[in-house]
C-alpha cells in the first residue's frame, strides 16, 4: 500500500487525516479475496460481526469473556490476507525528514542556549539595578569630624 493519508480541512476549519484512499485499496483487496473465497471470506466476516456483538454484551457484564480478542485475531487474519494496515514509507522522504528534524531540534537548542544567556544577563543587570536602588534609598549619614588638640 502506497498512500499515505491525507491532511484535510474538515466542517468548521477542524483538521481531518483522511486515509479513504488506503481503506478503498483494502476494500479492492477484500472484494478479489471474496472472488476467490465467497464461502470462507463471508464466513471471516459474519463471525467477526457475530463476535463483535458477543464482546458489547460481555462488556456489560465487566468485560468478562473472550469474545474480543478471538475477534482481533480474525480480524488481523483478514487485515494480513488484504495486505495489512501498516503503510511503508519511502526510507530517502523518511531519513530527509529526519535529518530536517535534527537541523530544527540544533537550532532549538541554539535558540534556548542564546534565551539561557540572556536570561542571566537580565538576572545580573537586575540584581544590579536593584543594589542601586537600594543604595539611593539609604539614607546620607552625616559624620561629624571634631579636631582634638
Amino acid at each position: 500500500m502506497d498512500y499515505l493519508p491525507i491532511l484535510r480541512r474538515g466542517h468548521k476549519g477542524a483538521l481531518v487525516l483522511d486515509s479513504a484512499s488506503t481503506a478503498r485499496e483494502q476494500i479492492h483487496r477484500l472484494a478479489d479475496l471474496y472472488r476467490q473465497d465467497p464461502e470462507g471470506v463471508g464466513d471471516m466476516l459474519i463471525q467477526i460481526a457475530d463476535l463483535r456483538d458477543l464482546a458489547e454484551c460481555e462488556r456489560h457484564l465487566g468485560g468478562l469473556g473472550h469474545a474480543e480478542p478471538v475477534r482481533d485475531g480474525i480480524v488481523g487474519e483478514l487485515l494480513n490476507d488484504i495486505g495489512g494496515a501498516e503503510i511503508h514509507l519511502d526510507h530517502r522522504g523518511t531519513h530527509r525528514a529526519l535529518m530536517q528534524a535534527r537541523d530544527l531540534a540544533h537550532q532549538a537548542l541554539d535558540i534556548a542556549e542564546a534565551a539561557h544567556r540572556r536570561a542571566d544577563e537580565l538576572t545580573v543587570q537586575t540584581a544590579l539595578a536593584r543594589q542601586v536602588r537600594e543604595e539611593r534609598r539609604k539614607p546620607t549619614r552625616l559624620v561629624v569630624v571634631t579636631r582634638w588638640e
